[in-house]
């Protein structure tokens, strides 16, 4: 858990490849509750026409977790830099120890309000989203075996 409450962490994640490297806004902990604010930038393709609503080549959020340490349970909420009234982005995340084994459960909701577009313009963003926690997940891992 104190990893991903941990700025150190956030700091080394720099080979990230359908997001850019988190710049970090907030890493705080009061009592038992923490919370971390990290913007990214989104680096998928787009449908060409959504440019007409968004610019597709800066597709950035800000990614707000706040954890609530005794159940090691957050609730996360990405705030869009652009087309705020477009996109909606949130979710929860979950640590979840098992003997020696630990996971972080992910769960979220990507609506994207774009005429004709909406769908395939989520799909891309989840598609992103999800290699982008995937390589989080490894970063993790090699993290806490070193």
């Amino acid at each position: 858990m104190e990893l991903y409450i941990s700025e150190d962490f956030w700091a080394s994640l720099d080979d990230l490849t359908k997001t850019s490297k988190p710049e970090i806004l907030e890493v705080s902990r009061i009592g038992d509750t923490a919370i971390t604010r990290l913007r990214y930038t989104l680096n998928v393709d787009l449908p060409r026409q959504a440019a007409r609503y968004i610019d597709p080549e800066d597709v950035t959020w800000v990614e707000r977790v706040e954890w609530t340490l005794p159940t090691l349970s957050a609730t996360v909420n990405f705030l869009p830099d652009q087309g705020s009234a477009l996109m909606t982005a949130s979710g929860t995340a979950e640590v979840i120890a098992d003997g020696t084994e630990t996971a972080r459960e992910v769960r979220g909701e990507v609506k994207v309000r774009i005429p004709f577009l909406g769908k395939k313009v989520e799909r891309a963003v989840i598609d992103g989203v999800g290699e982008h926690l995937e390589e989080e997940a490894g970063a993790a891992a090699e993290h806490l075996e070193n």
